[in-house]
């Protein structure tokens, strides 16, 4: 049997708005300030070694024998094209071609269209995603080489996310709060996925082990039978964004019990605000072990 490329793709098109509002809460590094300043948090420095959590992403995709990487950014992307330079990238990532994709605003809006948006943007731009399955993830999160190959490993034409324990997740209630949450049938398939569903409603989603699960944006799609839903994904009517569980919603009201969710147990380290850049340089590895 003929292994197919795994093709991995992050997005890291946003504007980091929440993490750059709450800097001020915490005291950093001033070098480290200025970078969460004017970059994508996933390339703030971290840990005595300085390595952006974007590195070890890379590093986790290569475990997970990555080789192809289509990095999703606003057009402002020269702070990643540096990093590309840099010797640390050269040395580790040689084996990891990195291509880029950028997610454009509309004329008349402020802001990019969110990570639906983004994603037919880049497939659009590449087209290789269109005909390809592959996996999409949060530039923001580190999600384990497990996680990874448990993807990979599905068929090529298998639709699937990974669905958390919430209780596995080490968060503050609040932003446990702010999760999509997952409703699957017997089979571990997915019924429903809500963002963020009224307090009330929330022990409506215990699967069969009596568990709430949530997503944490890391999919496995197949580009041929995903694009017509990513490409028209409504637009929010409050947030006016298009975003990726949305168009998952409707592609599992077109086709009901064909989306798996892989249920896992285990945190995942994610940068929303200031206060976790502690955090996760306390979760990463030490390079000079």
């Amino acid at each position: 049997m003929i292994s197919r490329k795994r093709i991995l793709v992050i997005l890291a098109g946003g504007a980091s708005s929440r993490l750059k509002k709450s800097l001020s809460d915490i005291n950093l590094d001033k070098n480290i300030t200025d970078i969460a300043k004017s970059s994508h948090k996933t390339l703030i420095p971290l840990g005595d070694d300085k390595r952006p959590l974007l590195y070890f992403i890379l590093q986790n995709a290569l475990s997970a024998r990555v080789r192809d990487v289509f990095l999703i950014t606003s057009p402002e992307n020269s702070a990643f094209k540096s990093f590309m330079e840099t010797k640390i990238f050269k040395d580790n990532f040689s084996e990891i071609n990195i291509n880029f994709a950028i997610q454009y605003k509309p004329d008349d809006s402020e802001k990019p269209l969110g990570t639906s948006d983004a994603l037919m943007q880049a497939m659009d731009q590449h087209e290789i995603l269109k005909r390809k399955s592959f996996v999409i993830i949060n530039g923001d999160n580190l999600y384990s080489v497990n996680s990874l190959n448990s993807l990979f490993k599905l068929d090529e034409e298998q639709h699937a996310l990974i669905s958390y324990d919430r209780d596995a997740l080490n968060f503050p209630h609040e932003r446990l709060t702010k999760f999509a949450l997952i409703n699957v049938n017997k089979n571990n398939q997915l019924v429903n996925i809500i963002e963020k569903p009224p307090i009330e409603e929330v022990d409506n989603f215990r699967d069969k082990l009596n568990k709430i699960r949530v997503s944490m944006n890391i999919f496995k799609f197949f580009g041929p039978t995903i694009y017509p839903f990513i490409k028209n994904c409504p637009l929010h009517p409050e947030r006016k964004e298009k975003e990726i569980p949305e168009a998952v919603r409707n592609y599992i009201k077109d086709f009901p019990n064909s989306f798996d969710a892989l249920p896992f147990f285990e945190h995942i380290p994610d940068l929303t605000s200031a206060k976790d850049i502690l955090t996760i340089i306390k979760s990463i590895p030490n390079s000079n072990e």
